[in-house]
């Protein structure tokens, strides 16, 4: 009698889900027939998918043009690919799409959706002040610079001395995690995860393994976001796996939580020296009803996690490439000769005249990218292109499509570092779109590329590089995960220049 029941009651919620994406197909259907690809019953396009996303959606896009409409389960989704149409979205529709789709696969680890990928709204936008006024401004940008060049000399010394003791094959990706973590760990919580003393040790290798398991985002689709009838399924696959590793962030944050709210240290926020989990308990003490201890570790798991993560993969894929042309390691390292000379090292103040090696980051962001940006959902009714858009439509934007697009870039295939020389081409609207576009840009722009440029430039200045892998060219072999790449291992040997090696020896 009970199997009876549970059959039914399948069979009832898989007629519903049919007649409700038959009715969501019609929906759009009537709205001037949106060019789309033949769909299957239930899953809808999901067959013609897989990831990395851009590729099959650069695909269809040449058969169904810049825009087109694709059914994953009970999302409609639409797909933009072409520079001019997603132009004219974020132009005249941006608000509209600056919603998340709020996945329930992601309820619990975002604090109920009360983290930087809230809806849109009063609570969003207090985030947001949050973070460009509190995080990256340009004052406290400066004021967290000492952070950054602290972290940086330590972990060159360390190659300095190592290196001194022989050739040794550094482990990019591994060591790059360490400098980015500590890095970022400071200006949240004011220590680091790891000691200078632990660097070479077996307890610092698993420190850095367990933090990166446990912060690295994991971009796994949940079949039960798109398929409801599936939720009670995948609650104990993905679901299951997302909810242990939010267990894990949430207690690492609450005991940096804890630790501070119990220290007698300083709280003013006007102190240089002030962290930012420090600014946030004192901002609590005005705004309770904001700052909640879970935005708080909303707020810091977003620092360790998107601070980290994308920056390593990002440097990683540069060396990459540095290791395939190194004439342009040359050129860019005669720039920062010529600006910053070899009495010292780079420092935040020399950035802004180092636009050689900043054109080597955008190039590799562009070159390498094979992401749509994490997707929007409309809020209402709206019109692109001169289709009707449902409310309630999920978004797709193809960046890999426009970085490789040929009416916009020269030789898109070609590595050309050159072509960002002029600070116009990276600042083009929907041109270049590694940071994202519109209202839900990257907050953390400005300081990832701060790392990155004082990083790369760095180990440029004090360095010759040595591949230690038995390919040169590691960048077309790069798998991903996702929308990001995942395996790309990279192994150096660093060997001190003999112009910096006093320089070198005073850290």
């Amino acid at each position: 009698m009970v199997m009876d029941l549970l059959y039914l009651v399948l069979l009832v919620s898989v007629l519903l889900i049919f007649f409700k994406l038959i009715a969501e197909k019609k929906r759009f259907e009537d709205k001037n027939h949106i060019p789309s690809p033949p769909s299957l019953l239930i899953i809808g396009h999901f067959h013609l998918l897989k990831q990395p996303l851009a590729p099959p959606l650069t695909n269809l896009s040449t058969k169904y043009g810049p825009i087109f409409f694709l059914r994953l389960g009970s999302r409609p989704t639409l797909v933009l690919t072409e520079h001019s149409v997603i132009q004219e979205c974020f132009s005249k529709n941006d608000i509209i799409f600056s919603n998340r789709p709020l996945l329930p696969s992601r309820k619990i680890q975002t604090y109920n959706y009360s983290t930087i990928i809230a809806p849109y709204g009063n609570h969003w936008r207090n985030l947001r002040r949050f973070f460009a006024l509190e995080i990256f401004s340009a004052k406290r940008l400066q004021m967290s610079a000492n952070v950054r060049h602290e972290e940086l000399r330590i972990m060159v010394k360390h190659l300095f001395k190592s290196s001194l003791k022989g050739a040794k094959k550094v482990d990019v990706k591994a060591f790059l995690y360490m400098l980015d973590f500590n890095m970022m760990m400071r200006m949240v919580a004011g220590n680091r995860c790891i000691e200078e003393e632990e660097i070479d040790t077996d307890e610092a290798k698993g420190k850095m393994d367990e933090l990166i398991q446990t912060f690295i985002p994991d971009l796994t689709m949940a079949l039960g976001d798109y398929f409801p009838f599936l939720r009670w399924l995948t609650y104990f696959g993905v679901e299951k796996k997302l909810l242990n590793l939010h267990i894990k962030k949430d207690a690492i944050t609450q005991a940096l939580l804890d630790a501070h709210r119990n220290s007698k240290k300083s709280t003013d926020v006007e102190t240089s020296g002030s962290t930012i989990v420090d600014m946030m308990l004192k901002l609590q003490e005005s705004e309770p009803e904001f700052y909640t201890d879970d935005v708080i570790k909303g707020i810091m798991q977003s620092m360790l996690t998107a601070g980290t993560h994308t920056t390593v993969i990002t440097m990683t894929l540069v060396i990459s490439h540095l290791l395939s042309h190194p004439d342009v390691i040359e050129k860019a390292r005669e720039e920062i000769d010529n600006h910053v000379g070899q009495s010292r090292l780079v420092n935040d103040a020399d950035l802004p005249k180092l636009a050689y090696l900043r054109g080597i980051i955008n190039e590799t962001l562009r070159i390498t990218t094979k992401a749509v940006l994490p997707p929007r959902e409309s809020s209402e009714e709206c019109k692109i292109a001169g289709y009707d858009i449902p409310q309630g439509t999920q978004l797709f934007v193809n960046v890999s499509a426009v970085h490789r697009d040929q009416n916009l870039w020269t030789d898109p295939d070609v590595f050309n570092p050159e072509r960002f020389q002029d600070i116009a081409e990276e600042k083009e609207g929907c041109k270049f779109l590694s940071f994202g576009v519109g209202r839900r840009i990257c907050p953390g722009a400005s300081l990832a590329m701060r790392v990155m440029e004082l990083s790369l430039g760095t180990f440029i200045q004090c360095f010759e590089w040595e591949n230690g892998e038995d390919e040169v060219d590691r960048v077309g072999a790069v798998k991903t995960k996702g929308n990001m790449p995942m395996d790309t291992s990279v192994k150096i040997i660093f060997r001190p220049r003999e112009a910096l090696v006093k320089v070198l020896d005073q850290l």
